[in-house]
């Protein structure tokens, strides 16, 4: 080898290496920063990312970072700090302060004991029980205030300052006197003679209740299945039904309240002390759980019971009709009969046995961002790791960051593009940064604020697009160069036939031929107001260039020239549709995510059947899948509950990997079937009760407000 040969290949060494040290942001320059409070037990946020409990410990990057420490009944701790690569060191360790609790804007508020107070009005029952002394203290904005008992008798608080200022003007002052409440019935707060009501929220009284201190002894007890100590107060009643419900009363002393008025419309205990209430399931009131007595409650609730071989039962579940009143049925989709496993102590049943949505059965995951390459579907991205076959591992990003939005070059498998929220705390500042190497190093390429949304070229994915809070940018050049694009924070769609073709959706609907240049406002409705023509997105046919469809959150359509014209594909109403996919190997078979499941078309979209299905919950929320894809082999993925899944034909749903399952019960799979331990469903909706004879699932039923 020549001299001038040898100098020229240790010249491009160098420069490749300084060009690496200048751009490049390797595992290596990863700093450890110890995170810890007093008191211990804080959720850490490191740019709007949750990374645990204190003490812990995270590898960040140099420069300044956001962190938030909280913990329920204290002030948020925030402080932006500053990572740097030297052998300091670094550690961050907040005193968090109690704060005075300020319920609803209310100018006064008990501590000591608890009287609970809505912003819904009405008189709420206290905590307190009758012939109960107790040290009343708490905090106010006011200098003095009386509690008034039904009698009209009154004991007077002076109240002292704390030296504590409300942030929005005012001083805090404290209170604390012993009172015995020995009067059943309605107390008020009184100020100079006038109730004292809340300063925002409208004309609410300040009322409150003191009963007779309740012992369930009958009925099904929330406690019972959820293992919260906090429900053993809540009685489950399925809806439809009613309950002759009774209740031991005592006072706070513990003495049987025998033959005595319980301040509850007329009714009386007998000489053993108990009452007994009629409740009845009311799908009119406006909220749930009722209140019977005191801290008695009743939670509605929907159901489905199986025998313990698994035979379907019952169901009750409560549909409206189209006047909006509430109806009784049975879901279709609920199986007569499910296979059951019994060993080692657990009961194993299938995931949709009871017709609930996985996230309402416990499951959390950490995924809100999940991509399959179309050229090879063995590359398998999500917003903090990569998978190189096929699903079966995922390793994490350099430094183990989740970043806020990421979008992977469909050409070249090892290319992605991110964006992480950074800087001080509450600000919307950010970096855009490339990946080249499956993103085990990324290289920033430009400070952007606000980025919700990034989109790639799919002819040309040096062409960079990202939506920011209040509009679209345009890169053409790898992000070095930036423009505006569209005046309205929208998400754009391009035809990856022809990439002039673009589509908008969000804040507006519009669309392009012509690569931006000029701009046409569009509609599925022409005679139809704006909220009948949001789209929330779009699928360009794999086949035909020209076919897009779109749907609204309930209703899908079709356009044969890029979205000038559309109609409406069939006349169903769909819930809360989320998503929409094509199958790149059969054009005709088209996907869609609703609060009720996956549905698949086989025609076009003429017709569409459940693919993967649950039960809609008017209670609580929506439970649609939140991403659908399609990879080049026809596998369809979803993710449900932040969880990615795949769904096999017959409608299967198999975690991609379980290390994206945060929490949730126990599970396996069985013969390509996901089955979960019924016995440790626990979710903030659903219980499950498993006796010798009948497996009933329940999940509880909320009506605003």
């Amino acid at each position: 080898m020549s001299k001038k040969i040898l100098v020229s290949l240790v010249l491009l060494l160098l420069l490749s290496s300084l060009v690496g040290c200048k751009t490049g942001l390797p595992q290596q320059d990863l700093k450890v920063v110890k995170f810890d409070s007093i008191p211990r037990g804080a959720d850490v946020f490191v740019d709007n990312q949750k990374i645990g409990q204190t003490p812990i410990e995270y590898k960040l990057y140099p420069g300044n970072h956001c962190v938030i420490m909280r913990k329920e009944g204290f002030e948020d701790y925030n402080e932006t700090i500053n990572v740097t690569n030297d052998e300091n060191p670094k550690e961050v360790v907040a005193k968090l302060e109690k704060q005075p609790e300020f319920l609803c804007g209310h100018p006064l508020c008990f501590v000591e004991p608890t009287i609970r107070y809505t912003c819904y009005g009405g008189v709420y029952y206290s905590g307190v029980y009758l012939n109960g002394t107790y040290n009343v203290s708490g905090y106010t904005t006011l200098d003095s205030f009386d509690i008034v008992f039904p009698s009209g008798k009154k004991v007077h608080f002076d109240t002292e300052p704390t030296g504590y200022n409300l942030s929005w003007g005012g001083q805090v002052r404290k209170f604390s006197k012993k009172v015995t409440f020995d009067e059943l019935g309605e107390y008020k707060v009184m100020h100079n003679g006038e109730i004292v009501t809340p300063t925002s929220g409208g004309p609410v009284d300040f009322k409150f209740k003191v009963l007779y201190k309740a012992k369930i002894l009958n009925g099904k007890i929330l406690g019972s299945l959820s293992g919260n100590p906090e429900d053993n107060n809540k009685i489950l009643l399925p809806v439809w039904e009613s309950i002759d419900l009774k209740l031991l009363l005592t006072d706070a002393n513990g003495n049987i309240a025998r033959n005595k008025p319980i301040g509850l419309d007329d009714l009386k205990t007998d000489n053993n002390g108990i009452a007994t209430i009629k409740v009845k399931s009311d799908l009119t009131k406006d909220y749930s759980p009722f209140e019977i007595y005191g801290e008695i409650r009743e939670w509605l609730c929907e159901y489905t019971k199986f025998d313990s071989n698994g035979n379907l039962i019952t169901a009750d579940f409560v549909s409206y009709d189209e006047k909006g009143n509430p109806t009784q049925y049975i879901p279709k989709i609920i199986p007569n009969k499910v296979n059951v496993i019994k060993e080692n102590g657990h009961i194993y049943m299938p995931y949709n046995s009871a017709g609930f949505a996985l996230n309402e059965l416990g499951f959390v995951g950490n995924v809100n961002y999940f991509y399959v390459h179309p050229k090879n579907p063995s590359i398998i991205y999500t917003n903090s790791s990569v998978s190189k076959d096929g699903g079966i591992t995922f390793e994490k990003f350099g430094g183990g960051i989740f970043f806020d939005e990421v979008a992977v070059d469909p050409k070249h498998p090892s290319v992605i593009f991110v964006w992480k929220r950074q800087g001080a705390c509450n600000s919307q500042d950010g970096v855009l940064m490339e990946s080249k190497d499956y993103g085990m190093h990324f290289s920033k390429i430009a400070d952007l604020k606000s980025v919700r949304n990034i989109v790639l070229d799919p002819q040309n994915p040096r062409t960079i697009y990202v939506t920011t809070d209040d509009s679209v940018l345009v890169s053409k050049n790898g992000g070095k160069d930036w423009e505006k694009f569209f005046n309205s924070p929208c998400i754009p769609w391009i035809n990856p036939h022809n990439n002039r073709v673009i589509l908008m959706s969000g804040y507006k609907f519009a669309g392009t031929e012509d690569g931006g240049k000029t701009w046409n406002d569009l509609n599925f409705f022409k005679d139809r107001p704006r909220e009948w023509n949001e789209p929330v997105a779009f699928a360009f046919d794999p086949v035909k260039p020209s076919l897009v469809y779109g749907i609204t959150s309930s209703h899908i359509f079709k356009s044969e020239d890029n979205g000038k014209n559309w109609t409406l594909l069939n006349q169903e109403y769909f819930s809360d549709l989320e998503a929409i996919a094509i199958d790149p190997k059969d054009n005709n078979r088209i996907y869609i995510a609703t609060n009720q499941g996956i549905l698949v078309s086989t025609d076009n979209g003429k017709t569409f059947n459940t693919l993967a299905g649950y039960v809609y919950s008017f209670a609580w929320g929506e439970n649609a899948a939140t991403l659908l894809t399609v990879d080049k082999n026809g596998t369809v993925y979803a993710i449900l509950a932040h969880i990615p899944f795949k769904i096999d034909s017959s409608g299967s749903l198999l975690p991609v990997n379980e290390s994206f399952i945060s929490s949730g019960p126990q599970w396996k799979i069985v013969n390509g079937i996901l089955y979960l331990d019924v016995k440790t469903i626990k979710s903030y909706n659903v219980v499950v009760d498993v006796t010798d004879k009948d497996i009933t699932f329940y999940r509880l039923y909320y009506i605003g407000p």
